[in-house]
């Protein structure tokens, strides 16, 4: 089961005691357009989703560590584009991904200005390798 199928949600005072925001933080974010609740009924007490808790997460590490909000919005959107980019790139090129001898080998297919060849990214531990691989058809 993926997480994101999962529909979990919480109320605003629960969502303030794990994310450590205080409501009225959580408040206020929501008024300034950054985080955004869901309603499970018309009338319905507000509820946040798994996603935006992880939001307001980032958004209060922000803040802790000096940032103004509206920078914190700013690096947020700007993490969630990077995060967009990279999920496109996967999706669209991702040929294969293997796990052998404790290394992660990423194919991401043929390059585009080099037949014949594949770009293939290795990882052992934090260590990234990017690679030319001649192509196994």
């Amino acid at each position: 089961m993926k997480l994101k199928s999962l529909n979990i949600s919480m109320g605003i005072g629960e969502t303030s005691r794990i994310t450590g925001a205080t409501t009225t933080q959580i408040r206020y974010w929501e008024k300034k357009g950054l985080i955004h609740p869901i309603r499970h009924e018309e009338g319905g007490n507000k509820r946040y989703s798994l996603k935006t808790l992880t939001k307001i997460i980032i958004i209060k590490n922000f803040i802790d560590d000096g940032y103004t909000l509206a920078k914190a919005g700013e690096m947020i959107e700007a993490h969630y584009q990077d995060v967009d980019t990279f999920r496109t790139i996967v999706s669209q090129r991702l040929v294969g991904l293997s796990h052998t001898d404790n290394v992660t080998r990423v194919n991401l297919g043929e390059i585009d200005n080099d037949p014949g060849f594949d770009l293939v990214i290795e990882t052992r531990g934090r260590n990234v390798k990017v690679l030319k691989r001649a192509r196994q058809d």
